[in-house]
């Protein structure tokens, strides 16, 4: 492992990348008898709409020939954007505290989604070790593309204030009054306006001219046209646009189903939703506005947390700090990847108040997976020493009834971990936690989702309705039931 290596342009200048990796580059004629790794970072919304899991990414890296089965001199690991952040962080944030068990937020801004990622710190630095912290919620609030929102904004703004330049045929008409309101005028000015935005603001990335200006024509009838100029869109549009940003952001200090009790001491902000260039003028007039916004929204929601919004991308952040350090990731290829794992092996059956029921368990595609008989079998579905599953999945029956969630806790002395979806005798000993469906619709249905929530150290098993069943129980009653259990997570090295 110490002839471990990465190029040095490794990481790209913009966040606007959803893929990246880092790849064996150029190492002379002997490159590859060494042994070669490849970091590879996917941001979580492509992940999680595309590949669904991390799993299936890896397994296209030995579908494309990247990686063989049998090949030692070539290993990938995989992460999502922002992970394993902590260390460049501090590196440039040295005054900051992150002591044990603290919380931050990374929060990862793109054009039409900002990703949340609550951090809690689990091994601080020391000589020769970097500190360590892992994501224990991942979170996706989808916006609207912020250039369709900050076009519209300016088009509510020439309603209030707009410098109309007459042609010759209207000059002697100064009293002339058009309406933006009208399909005609809004459609013919919307439809020109974002490429003539994109165009100013990249005139602007080397210089910053508050009085550059964009026209557009009014009407195809005449050469009447207006004038829009960047101040205005910086000062009026650009700035609403942030900080409806900053509110999504600043929302999730106090929403307890985003991060329940956990409040974090940082936020740090990344990214370039407009790509407006990292480090350029435009792209520096967009951080401090984020700064300000995002500070005020602490302010009144009267918490302490400091707030950082950078300058730099997540990899540009990281290309300095590991600059004559070690690789990216690189932990993970020595010592595993430092997850929160289940500390315990769960099983669940379904029953009512009589008997044992049968029934299937289907995966997130819609694959049948499991039948489980009548017999009072109990169906492995966490297990011990591994991650908690991140997606659930639907249960169903064969008739419509009221059931009963088992869900058993092994006992701790249980010598052996049976693999994940084998079935234990019904006997098997273990704390018995239920959630029954009667709680969601007292109309009797056939199908369930079972799902897994981890919040802090706290796993947070839900069951809710897999289908329609009436519209009053959308209003009367709860769409899921949860039962939380207790401190079953710990920390390993997968």
């Amino acid at each position: 492992m110490d002839d471990l290596s990465v190029s040095k342009d490794g990481f790209p200048v913009s966040d606007n990348e959803s893929f990246t990796t880092c790849h064996p580059g150029n190492f002379g004629k002997n490159w590859q008898a060494n042994k070669i790794w490849y970091g590879v970072s996917i941001d979580k919304n492509l992940s999680d709409n595309v590949f669904g899991l991390i799993k299936k990414l890896e397994k296209s890296f030995f579908a494309s020939g990247i990686l063989g089965k049998e090949d030692n001199l070539r290993k990938a690991k995989f992460c999502t954007r922002g992970e394993e952040i902590l260390p460049a962080i501090q590196h440039q944030y040295q005054h900051l505290d992150f002591s044990l068990k603290s919380y931050y937020v990374v929060a990862h801004i793109s054009s039409k989604h900002i990703q949340l990622s609550l951090h809690q710190v689990v091994k601080l630095a020391s000589p020769g070790e970097d500190p360590a912290s892992i994501i224990i919620q991942d979170e996706m609030i989808q916006v609207d593309d912020v250039y369709d929102t900050l076009c519209k904004s300016i088009m509510k703004s020439l309603q209030v204030k707009c410098q109309v330049d007459y042609c010759t045929t209207h000059k002697s008409q100064k009293d002339t009054q058009y309406d933006f309101q009208s399909f005609e005028i809004y459609s013919n000015i919307y439809r020109n306006l974002r490429p003539c935005v994109v165009e100013l603001f990249e005139k602007n990335k080397s210089n910053l001219d508050m009085d550059s200006k964009i026209q557009l024509d009014i009407n195809t009838k005449c050469g009447c046209s207006i004038s829009i100029f960047l101040r205005d869109i910086i000062e009026v549009s650009l700035m609403s646009v942030i900080e409806s940003m900053a509110t999504d952001i600043v929302a999730s200090l106090t929403n307890k189903r985003l991060f329940g009790d956990n409040i974090p001491n940082y936020i740090f902000v990344f990214g370039d939703p407009f790509n407006l260039g990292q480090g350029s003028k435009i792209h520096i007039a967009y951080t401090m506005i984020m700064q300000k916004a995002i500070d005020d929204g602490v302010y009144m929601k009267e918490k302490d947390t400091k707030i950082f919004a950078l300058r730099e991308s997540i990899f540009q952040l990281l290309e300095t700090f590991l600059s004559g350090k070690k690789p990216y990731m690189f932990e993970r290829f020595v010592t595993g990847t430092l997850c929160q794992v289940s500390s315990k092996t769960y099983g669940m059956r379904i029953s009512n108040i009589r008997s044992s029921i049968s029934f299937t368990r289907i995966n997130s595609d819609g694959d049948s997976k499991n039948t489980i008989s009548d017999d009072g079998s109990y169906l492995v579905f966490i297990q011990k020493g591994k991650p908690a599953p991140t997606k659930g999945f639907i249960i169903q029956i064969n008739i419509k009834k009221d059931i009963r969630l088992e869900i058993l806790q092994l006992e701790s002395s249980t010598s052996t971990v049976p693999d994940k979806y084998t079935l234990l005798h019904g006997d098997t000993p273990g704390v018995i936690y239920e959630i029954y469906s009667i709680s969601l619709t007292d109309i009797s249905i056939n199908t369930f989702v079972v799902e897994y929530e981890q919040i802090s150290n706290n796993l947070s098993i839900k069951l809710s309705r897999g289908c329609m069943s009436r519209i009053s129980d959308y209003i009367d009653r709860p769409y899921y039931e949860t039962e939380n259990i207790l401190e079953p997570l710990t920390l390993a090295y997968i």
